[in-house]
């Protein structure tokens, strides 16, 4: 650190302060220390969007107390680099509307006034698919979870509409797993995959009130190891969005 400050032009006093975190350090700073030290590419973008943010509190911090599991999960989602969701009964939580979600809310018990605050949660994380430097996200649909109709008619169109408008940004794939496969890996149960980009993998486990993260890298390729399997099952990318269609065109006559 004391060669890099020589290099910038700090004093050894600056230095100090900032080795001891007795200082803030500024995006300008970090940005020439980057360039000293020739850190290039992601890696630099990631380091100054962290500067830019450091004084800032994690949006899920403010104005509520949220479960231990929910706010690791959003840190998780926040870090990620690619997210891939493999879902039997339920859509993607990442992909869901208000409605389809405060449908979900409400089936499980939850009062009106937590269930609002739930669904506004799951909407402002699917921020992570629409900023400067989106997550890439996977999603591996079991089709029985179009089939089971969330919300009625009208709530479906809606979400299924939705699914396939995110489905055509380059950073979000949808596949689905028609029901007549019968058995397949995914079968085992609802996961998430989070892939970071130093980080190992880890597996996220979502129960009714809680949930597990699983990152011994033996556990986690049982799940990498169902993913590719369940890949190779399901429908392409084009002809997923086909099926959708024909279940929004169902699910539009019913509500007509």
């Amino acid at each position: 650190m004391k060669l890099v400050g020589q290099q910038l032009g700090w004093s050894e006093a600056k230095v100090s302060r900032v080795e001891n975190a007795k200082q803030g350090i500024q995006e300008a700073d970090v940005s020439a220390m980057l360039a000293v030290l020739r850190v290039t590419g992601s890696d630099r973008e990631r380091l100054l969007k962290m500067a830019r943010e450091i004084d800032q509190p994690a949006w899920w911090e403010l104005g509520r107390s949220l479960p231990e599991q929910l706010t690791a999960l959003i840190d998780a989602e926040q870090r990620a680099v690619r997210i891939t969701d493999v879902t039997l009964n339920l859509l993607p939580g990442l992909l869901q509307t208000r409605a389809y979600t405060r449908a979900v809310m409400e089936a499980s018990g939850l009062p009106a006034d937590e269930s609002d605050a739930m669904v506004s949660i799951r909407q402002v994380r699917q921020g992570i698919l629409s900023n400067s430097d989106p997550t890439e996200l996977r999603c591996l649909i079991d089709e029985a979870a179009l089939v089971r109709p969330v919300g009625g008619p009208r709530v479906m169109a809606e979400q299924l509409r939705w699914i396939v408008s995110s489905a055509a940004q380059p950073n979000i794939s949808v596949q689905v797993l028609p029901l007549a496969l019968g058995a397949h890996a995914g079968l085992a149960g609802t996961f998430v995959l989070l892939e970071f980009v130093k980080a190992r993998d880890v597996i996220y486990l979502e129960a009714r009130s809680s949930g597990a993260f699983i990152d011994e890298p033996e556990d986690v390729a049982l799940f990498t190891d169902a993913v590719s399997r369940v890949e190779t099952l399901a429908f392409s990318p084009s002809a997923s969005t086909e099926i959708l269609e024909q279940y929004i065109r169902k699910y539009e006559s019913e509500a007509a």
